[in-house]
């Protein structure tokens, strides 16, 4: 390539393999001598020629993953053409330039785009107007002067190696002149030699203090000088950058950006779970793929596109049900309607503890998730096996929760324990509820069955009466031949029972249960394994039809046998009844009562019967109160796990979110369910005892507790009188019933409303506004967990003042930490928050796709035009970060 040819970005592209999905850290050394640099040590004394210093150089940028160069001769241009052309072939970017030496002996690197023109940076040196032909000149032109004239023909200047002795601008520079140019607005980084001891003010200038503050802070860079490929390697050779393409403009937005695009060290791997990529078959966004960035993505669009679509398949995917009633139903909404039933959705994970490994989440519509392992072999994990602590959240559903303290209680314990408390309290309550039906009943037979027996004492004295008379021995047989048929009569109706049960049970039904039909297996691909299963079904019908076979042959048995032998009986006895005619006869001739004896010994011998079910029924209801008591004990412990568990967590949330949102447990202020069970009982006056239940400290179990013992402990909660009667005389029914409810834990939410530096504010949700409210619920979120939290349009519910001074200071301060996809329409979470991937949307109506050349980090021309475009404020939002993107 000739010296002086001309390098068109038309016509030229960037080294292949450069361009990523989003900003990714890119490791630059930025003041590399080319071959024919004049100086000490020069290449021309080590390498032969030039193809062999840029080979060595690029061989060398591959073995420690240098993506971009920047060749800074001084007062030269056109010596970097060579190596330009050789980083292209080996898919470096080099980037052209010359290095400055102002009139006050400053030397400054002035670096241009890939591509530009190498005769008119020549033109740009001559301008600074050097001594021509001594590379180490100075120029005419002092250091503001080449800042500014460079900057306005969009090179990027950085004074180099400034606390060198030589001709570093720590060295040449005191006093005001050098206030003057550590704030000149031209300048946003300084070149430091880490191998060289801090120089002057050096400390002072950039922690940004007076005099040398200014409104955004100078960064420190390494970019010592290169003329051996050996010391790229050095801790001052090369400096990270984070951007889409390798490129000034990707270096410029970095540098104007150094809180979450500079490092001087290799950055660390990202920690934690990472959604890499979702895609789809079927539904609106079929045959879509995206990626995901490591930190902060955001989706833009119109309305339409797929944003929300994206968020809820995720959500979908990953098996994560939504915590506020609204937003279920707005997420199975999307799921039936837009997603649609038979899409498939694929959602890779990437882990990296235990150790790095990924996954992929596979869900079709409607059926349950299945996770594939990194060679796409099924596994028996669960989507929350691997996610670990993970949120996503869709359109207002943030607004939703902060209207509900309880669900904010579920929020908070949630973000901060990852998973939900494991006892299953449903169960449990179910379980009182059955256990109290059960005992209802027990006691209503004991009740009857007492109110029979209560005859038994005048039934016995009359049989005395009888028994003191011949009668009793003249009829002594009749009654034992009684005693023996009510035998048989209870037998026929035992079993009558027994068949009744067996019919209640309707095992034909179970079995039809299991028979009912599968999917039409004959045209799927695994149709042997889906055949199994139904195989499965149909053994466990026919065991089933079986067993009611089996039983109803028993049932029919036994009955035969019993019919049998009552017959026999019937026959052995009849001699004898007829022989007691006669008596029966005779003794009413003799004026006696033989049948009212008969009875009353029937009577006698019945309730005897009955009276043994006393022991049964008692031991039954001594079981169930056993039963109930326990379950009772594992309710309180349910609670005070999730008590334990919520003050865990709030402690965690307020120890993460710095004073800017604090968290206070409270009793759940929503007492409908209690007062519901005392609605169901009362016909009469209540407002004593509703009053009572609405107080902070109102406990159901001391409640309960009251009732039982007398009036006088109910007035401890304002109950007395008719109403405390009532409360009494209603017994255990009602109590029973009161002391499965517990009034449980909520949480009261503070935002701190102060202005920044401004101390401290608190007030709570109740008295914000619904943009400060979802505001202080998303600052929650932001600093308590580590786990990606994916939004979807945070803005619409947000205070405009918080999105900046909070939401967007926390989104930078993550970068690294955890993993950000938001959906969004606000121009400062994607720009101010510095998304690494933006992602701009478009669809018809029917399906969506990504636009052309909109997919990128906010570094990318190509994207920042769409989100000028499309986000809130369009241009102004853009004019207004004027430091960011100098429009």
């Amino acid at each position: 390539m000739s010296t002086h040819s001309k390098i068109n970005p038309a016509e030229e592209t960037a080294p292949e393999g450069a361009v990523m999905p989003g900003a990714s850290w890119v490791r630059a050394a930025l003041q590399v001598n080319p071959f024919e640099y004049v100086g000490n040590p020069s290449p021309k004394g080590q390498f032969a020629d030039e193809a062999a210093y840029n080979s060595a150089l690029l061989d060398e940028c591959e073995r420690l993953g240098i993506g971009m160069l920047a060749v800074t001769d001084h007062w030269c241009a056109v010596s970097a053409a060579g190596l330009i052309a050789a980083g292209i072939d080996r898919g470096v970017t080099v980037l052209p330039g010359f290095e400055a030496n102002s009139s006050e002996g400053v030397h400054l690197l002035v670096i241009f785009e890939f591509g530009t023109d190498l005769d008119q940076i020549t033109q740009a040196i001559g301008a600074c107007a050097p001594k021509p032909g001594d590379p180490h000149a100075l120029a005419d032109k002092g250091l503001a002067e080449i800042a500014h004239l460079m900057s306005n023909l969009g090179a990027l200047v950085i004074p180099a190696h400034v606390n060198i002795h030589t001709s570093g601008l720590l060295s040449r520079l005191k006093g005001r002149p050098l206030e003057a140019a550590v704030r000149n607005e031209d300048i946003d980084a300084l070149g430091i030699s880490p191998a060289s001891e801090p120089l002057g003010d050096q400390a002072q200038i950039l922690a940004n203090k007076a005099p040398y503050n200014r409104h955004h802070p100078l960064v420190a860079i390494h970019s010592d000088d290169i003329s051996d490929p050996k010391t790229l390697g050095s801790e001052g050779g090369t400096t990270w950058f984070r951007m889409t393409t390798p490129g000034l403009e990707g270096l410029r937005h970095a540098i104007r950006t150094p809180q979450t695009r500079v490092r001087l060290l290799n950055p660390e791997p990202a920690r934690g779970v990472r959604i890499r990529r979702v895609s789809w078959v079927g539904g609106f966004l079929d045959g879509q793929s995206f990626e995901f960035a490591d930190d902060l993505s955001a989706l833009i669009g119109g309305r339409g596109t797929g944003k929300s679509t994206v968020i809820e398949s995720i959500r979908y995917a990953l098996e994560l049900p939504p915590i506020g009633p609204q937003a279920q139903l707005d997420h199975s909404a999307v799921v039936q309607n837009v997603i649609k039933s038979a899409t498939t959705i694929r959602v890779q994970v990437d882990v990296t503890s235990p150790a790095r490994s990924s996954y992929v989440i596979e869900r079709t519509v409607p059926n349950a998730a299945i996770v594939l392992d990194a060679s796409d072999s099924p596994t028996e994990l669960r989507p929350r096996d691997i996610l670990g602590p993970i949120e996503v959240f869709g359109q207002h559903e943030l607004a939703e929760l902060a209207q509900d303290k309880v669900l904010m209680a579920e929020l908070v314990r949630r973000v901060a324990a990852g998973e939900p408390i494991d006892a299953d309290r449903s169960e449990i309550v179910s379980e009182l509820a059955e256990n109290r039906g059960q005992l209802s009943k027990v006691e209503k037979e004991q009740a009857e069955l007492e109110e029979n027996l209560a005859d038994l004492p005048r039934l016995e004295e009359q049989a005395r009466t009888f028994e003191a008379s011949d009668i009793g021995s003249k009829l002594q047989q009749q009654t034992d031949l009684n005693s023996e048929e009510g035998v048989f009569i209870e037998t026929t109706a035992r079993l009558e029972a027994a068949r009744r049960g067996v019919e209640g049970a309707d095992l034909t039904a179970v079995a039809e249960a299991l028979r009912a039909p599968l999917v039409d297996t004959s045209s799927l691909e695994r149709k042997e394994n889906l055949d199994q299963a139904a195989s499965a079904l149909e053994s466990a019908a026919v065991a089933i039809d079986r067993a009611r076979e089996a039983i109803a042959s028993a049932l029919g048995s036994s009955k035969a046998q019993a019919e049998s032998s009552l017959a026999a009986w019937k026959t052995q006895v009849e001699p004898l009844r007829r022989a007691h005619e006669s008596i029966f006869r005779e003794l009413i001739d003799a004026g006696h009562s033989p049948d009212k004896y008969v009875a009353t010994k029937q009577n006698l011998d019945k309730l005897a019967k009955r009276s043994e079910q006393r022991g049964v029924l008692s031991r039954r209801r001594t079981k169930l109160l056993d039963q109930r008591a326990d379950l009772l004990r594992r309710l309180e412990a349910d609670d005070n796990d999730r008590q334990n568990a919520l003050h865990t967590a709030i402690r965690e949330v307020n120890g993460a979110t710095s004073g800017s949102v604090v968290v206070k447990p409270i009793a759940n202020p929503d007492r409908t369910s209690i007062k519901s069970v005392i609605d169901r009982h009362f016909s009469t006056q209540r407002t004593q005892i509703m009053a009572a239940i609405e107080e902070d400290l109102f406990s159901t179990k001391a409640f309960v507790e009251a009732i039982r013992q007398d009036s006088s402990s109910l007035e401890t909660f304002g109950i007395r009188g008719a109403q405390a009667k009532t409360l009494l005389d209603h017994g255990e029914s009602l109590l029973r019933e009161l002391e499965e409810h517990s009034v449980g834990r909520a949480v009261d939410v503070f935002l701190n409303v102060a202005r920044p530096g401004a101390g401290k504010e608190l007030k709570r949700l109740d008295e914000l506004s619904k943009g400060q409210r979802a505001t202080a619920l998303l600052l929650l979120l932001l600093g308590s967990t580590t786990g990606p939290l994916i939004i979807d349009q945070p803005e619409d519910d947000l205070d405009n003042r918080f999105i900046y001074d909070g939401i967007v200071k926390k989104l930078r301060e993550l970068k690294g930490e955890r993993q950000l996809i938001v959906s969004t329409h606000n121009a400062n979470i994607p720009v101010l928050g510095d998304a690494e991937l933006v992602l701009t949307l478009e669809g018809d109506g029917n399906r969506g796709w990504p636009v052309e050349g909109g997919t990128g980090s906010i570094d990318t021309k190509s994207v920042r035009d769409h989100a000028e475009a499309l986000l809130e404020g369009g241009r102004d939002a853009f004019q207004a970060r004027h430091h960011l993107y100098r429009f």
